[in-house]
């Protein structure tokens, strides 16, 4: 038989190939339910191994956590509440069960059955209603309404425990059930109010266990142990169901929300099983509401690998914030801060953008607010005052037209009459144009520019400095702010000498040398050291927030730097924002008009608009005399490096390098930071970075890099901003381009920590993937603190004031301050501020520190501090946002209510002593909270009472200003203590008045004359009990 007879069936044997397949079914069988099981849902093994460890853990804890809570429940404070608790409890226990007898075993039998026939008919009276409803036929619903009629009509017996049986229609029924749920309702109200003080009790000595433990409570571990005895293996998911969101997060974090502090340590090293590490955050953000992955990134969704659930693969383009990145999901939804609580580093990472410049070339919304907004108000004036023009000219053509003896009388009063309408119209004009100049009023206070100005370089600089400095700013000045522009050296002869050619003119008077000690003393106790700090490398002390000034002598001009230090915002020349050129005398004298500008004259002599008269910087004046600044100015002279030398920098008056300089300044957004002469109006030269974060990473240049950066793992956008920002040409690396076309970006030197920071704020700059209701919006005074903190952050209040607990002040650094003669010389506390002094006050002060128009070189309150509160020449905008900022701050709409003060009694005015409630020895009345102030606890200790007493008065987080000095604003004229608790140190150098330390509740101030305290004195003396010591004013004098 040939092969192709044969039959392959039966011929043949399969044996052998249904052997190897059955193998490889069995064994793919085998890998799928592997793979069911522990491949794809990783999330079991997370879930067996957590309740394995958290029950070990609980067990260990339980142990350790009664001991705590037996020496707590042993306390006489706690057996003290117990007892009441349990005398109220046994004085409401019989009224309460009886309540409870009669609604357990007479109502709720009664009510449910009743409820089954009374349910039944409902029942079959509701489906006839439906079909009524439904029917198209009269004839049919007027059955289906007689039937409903017939079964209400029908009588039923009712056999009710404890009751004999009754015959009730469906109405009856209906009224009897909803009377028994009244009468039961009644009962248990009547319930909880006979509870009341035994419940109000127990809580209060609940409260008082929780506030001792710092963990959780024997109870608490219990009920969970008992939880995890009933722990069941399944997806835990959170679903949020307005943006259909799904997050099964808490699949493998199952521990995120426990009510027991989970630590790595306590959970076998398992840090996945770890509580969340802010639980006052999840108070705020609850995440059955919110969500996970809106703050924290990743998909939320996947479940089947730690790289699919974190988003770290191609194809999810939201992956989970890194840990020093966190704070990243809070942008999104905070978008119009400058601070959010509980967000540091993206805090920081917002005025690292602000404070270095960043918003000079980027436009990021919300930022550099005010030079956009007077942009846009002189546009505005412009495009008015060009329809204003033509509306008058239409006006004179149609009168023209209507005195024309060929118009027709008809005509004539058309034309007249829609000239009269012009006019009247552009009246409407000028009222917007006066609007808008009042706003530009504000504005041009407001602004402020990220460098000095370069308008006035002539006068203020050496010009052999100019270049060394354009090379490098940061080998020359360490952790300055402006960068290192990689420029060359023929930009840098350019640059410099436009800059220099630019500057302005104008006659400095010739200042007399000063006294560089006396100096010295000044710069470190006046208040310099705030902002600007001193010394270099390990020696340098004071603020970052403006320029170490240690080589300040190596470049400044003496007479300019007296003027300068004497008044920051001195002008030499001022500007109008409106006809964009700097004013000179030869402007002023064509409309007869003295060349004088300042705050009081800031309109422009050509065209009435607003003038720039001030120097756009944050720097404040101290108000000191012409001796002061010339003894400051004569000591930073001194500070230069005894080797420093310049080298010859005529170039800078080549005329012929000033346009190409010019270009180069353009090219690289000089003007961005800087003031310029005819550079004002230059707009940014970077790329708006509002939603930098949602850009795909395909947009992201990362040049010849991207390969590189997919095979390390950094092709994200975080990989992107952290190499950007620490090496800004790093994607200029192996390309071949000109000069022109290479990237711009300088280096700002940046640390690891800020660099994470500013990540931080760009990767959360993105397009808002939540609803709008995620977004923190609010309309109540919470919108006055959003408003504030970018007042405080721009003129850097925090470096001399406390404006919130966690903070630390300049002055808490600065080795003069560590001595405890100088610890009383610091700036006072701001916290709790808007309540404890007025609102018209703190705006009066705000505008003129030193509370007279005369004598302006001097505090307006606590004259005895050398440091000085700055004016600032707030605009009246930002000094009620600062008043509204420490209100709110405060939790206080209004500070205090004023009580009536009674005349004063002839008896007083004869010198004697007339205490009455309400009123004190001096002029004003004692001000009440508006509400109880909090229970401050202390240790015991005296000094903890006295600050406990001080807390008491000047409220919640008052403790941080229990001195009086630092927690009571004064007027000039008022004893301004208010306050007959807060208490105050009596110094040795007061001892030869007789002054000694009395009884700690008696306090008053001494002062002198209007309001001058006698140094940092408190006298204690209780104005119901005695009278301070007589002390005569040259004695006071003498002891300042």
């Amino acid at each position: 038989m040939s092969d192709q007879d044969k039959d392959p069936v039966v011929h043949s044997s399969l044996s052998k190939h249904l052997f190897i397949w059955s193998v490889l079914l069995v064994l793919s069988m085998a890998w799928g339910l592997y793979d069911e099981i522990y491949g794809i849902r990783p999330w079991k093994g997370y879930e067996a191994r957590f309740e394995k460890l958290y029950s070990q853990y609980l067990a260990t804890a339980k142990t350790g956590e009664a001991a705590t809570e037996r020496q707590i429940k042993s306390s006489p404070e706690y057996q003290r509440l117990d007892r009441e608790m349990q005398a109220a409890e046994k004085a409401s226990l019989p009224e309460a069960s009886t309540i409870d007898k009669e609604v357990n075993e007479n109502l709720v039998p009664k009510i449910l059955a009743l409820n089954d026939p009374f349910q039944v008919t409902r029942a079959h009276i509701g489906s006839l209603t439906y079909e009524i409803e439904v029917s198209t036929s009269d004839s049919h619903k007027n059955s289906l309404r007689q039937e409903i009629q017939k079964l209400k009509d029908e009588v039923q017996k009712i056999e009710l425990p404890g009751d004999p049986p009754r015959m009730m229609k469906f109405d009856e029924m209906a009224a009897l059930l909803q009377k028994m749920k009244d009468d039961k309702a009644a009962l248990l109200q009547k319930r909880v109010d006979v509870m009341k003080q035994a419940t109000t009790l127990r809580a209060q000595r609940d409260q008082y266990l929780s506030d001792r433990i710092a963990d959780a409570s024997t109870d608490t571990i219990s009920a969970v142990q008992n939880s995890l005895a009933n722990f069941d293996i399944r997806i835990r998911q959170i679903h949020v169901k307005d943006v259909d969101l799904v997050d099964r997060c808490e699949s493998c974090h199952l521990g995120t929300r426990e009510p027991v502090v989970l630590t790595k340590a306590a959970m076998g090293g398992e840090e996945v099983f770890t509580s969340h590490p802010n639980k006052e955050m999840l108070k705020i953000h609850d995440p059955d509401q919110f969500g996970c992955t809106p703050c924290h990134g990743g998909n939320g969704a996947a479940l089947s690998s730690v790289e699919k659930a974190h988003g770290y693969n191609k194809y999810w383009l939201w992956p989970l914030h890194h840990k020093e990145n966190i704070d990243a999901g809070c942008q999104q939804c905070h978008v119009k801060e400058i601070v959010t609580e509980m967000a540091g580093t993206l805090n920081d990472g917002r005025e690292i953008f602000r404070l270095r410049g960043c918003m000079g070339c980027h436009r990021y919304e919300g930022f550099d607010r005010e030079a956009d907004e007077i942009a846009s108000v002189n546009q505005q004036v412009r495009q008015l005052e060009q329809q204003k023009a033509e509306w008058l000219r239409d006006v004179g053509f149609k009168e023209q037209k209507a005195n024309n003896p060929r118009t027709s009388d008809a005509d004539a009063k058309k034309l007249n009459a829609e000239a009269n309408d012009l006019k009247v119209r552009s009246t409407g004009l000028d009222a917007k144009m006066e609007q808008l100049d009042m706003r530009s009023h504000e504005l041009v206070r407001e602004v402020k520019k990220v460098g000095p100005s370069l308008k006035e370089v002539r006068m203020k600089l050496h010009k052999e400095w100019i270049p060394v400095w354009l090379k490098d700013p940061h080998a020359w000045r360490e952790g300055t702010k402006m960068p290192t522009f990689r420029l060359d050296d023929d930009e840098i002869r350019a640059i410099g000498a436009f800059i220099w050619q630019s500057g302005v003119q104008g006659d400095l008077p010739q200042q007399k040398p000063g006294d560089p000690e006396k100096g010295k003393e000044a710069f470190e106790t006046r208040g310099c050291m705030a902002c600007h700090s001193m010394g270099e490398g390990g020696q340098k002390q004071g603020g970052t927030f403006a320029a170490n000034l240690s080589r300040e002598g190596e470049k400044a001009n003496y007479d300019y730097l007296v003027r300068w230090v004497h008044n920051p915002r001195q002008r030499t020349a001022p500007y109008c924002t409106f006809e964009k050129k700097d004013l000179t005398k030869a402007d002023y004298d064509k409309h007869n008009v003295p060349y004088v500008f300042d705050l009081e004259h800031d309109k422009c002599p050509n065209d009435g608009h607003q003038l720039q008269v001030q120097q756009m910087t944050p720097m404040p004046s101290l108000r000191l005399t012409e001796d002061e600044a010339r003894d400051i100015a004569s000591y930073l002279m001194t500070r230069k490096r005894t080797n420093a030398s310049y080298a010859n920098a005529d170039f800078l008056d080549d005329p012929n390098l000033k346009n190409v300089g010019l270009a180069k300044v353009r090219f690289y957004g000089c003007a961005a930071c800087h003031e310029i002469s005819g550079l004002e109006e230059e707009q940014r030269i970077g790329t708006e970075l509002t939603k930098e974060g949602s850009k795909p990473t395909e947009r992201l240049d990362f040049a010849l890099l991207g390969h590189e950066a997919e095979r390390e793992g950094w092709y994200t956008h975080k990989g992107f901003f952290e190499h950007k920002l620490e090496n800004p040409a790093v994607y200029d690396q192996g390309k071949e381009k000109a000069k022109q076309d290479r990237l711009k970006m300088p280096n700002f030197n940046f640390s690891k920590p800020e660099i994470d920071a500013v990540t931080t704020f760009l990767e959360g700059s993105v397009d808002a993937s939540v609803p709008s209701r995620y977004f923190y919006q609010p309309t109540d005074q919470r919108q006055d603190i959003i408003d504030g903190w970018w007042v405080v952050r721009k003129y850097n209040c925090m470096g001399c004031h406390r404006v919130h607990t966690a903070q630390t002040t300049i002055f808490d650094t600065l080795t003069r301050y560590q001595d405890p003669d100088w610890k009383d010389q610091k700036p006072p506390t701001l916290i709790g501020e808007g309540a404890r002094v007025r609102p018209d006050w703190l705006m009066r002060f705000l505008n003129n520190p030193a509370l007279s128009e005369n004598d302006t070189n001097r505090d307006g309150v606590r004259q005895y501090l050398k440091v000085r509160m700055p004016t600032f020449s707030f605009s009246d905008g930002e000094i009620r946002k600062l008043v509204r900022f420490f209100e709110a701050l405060s939790s206080q709409a209004e500070p205090f209510i004023a009580e009536p003060v009674d005349p004063i009694t002839v008896h007083r005015r004869a010198g004697g002593s007339d205490h009455r409630a309400g009123t004190r020895h001096g002029s004003r009345p004692v001000y009440q909270r508006r509400r109880a102030l909090p229970e401050v606890p202390h240790d015991g200790r005296p000094e903890a009472r006295l600050a406990r007493d001080g807390a008491q008065f000047h409220g919640r987080q008052g403790a941080l200003a229990a001195r009086l000095d630092q927690a009571v604003d004064a007027e000039p004229g008022d004893d301004e203590s208010g306050n007959r608790d807060a208490l105050g140190t009596v110094p040795a150098r007061w001892q030869p008045l007789g002054v000694r330390r009395p009884h700690a509740r008696e306090l008053q101030r001494i002062y002198e004359g209007p309001r001058g305290p006698a140094g940092a004195v408190h006298v204690l003396v209780h104005t119901g009990r005695a009278e301070p010591p007589a002390v005569e004013r040259g004695e006071l004098g003498k002891l300042r």
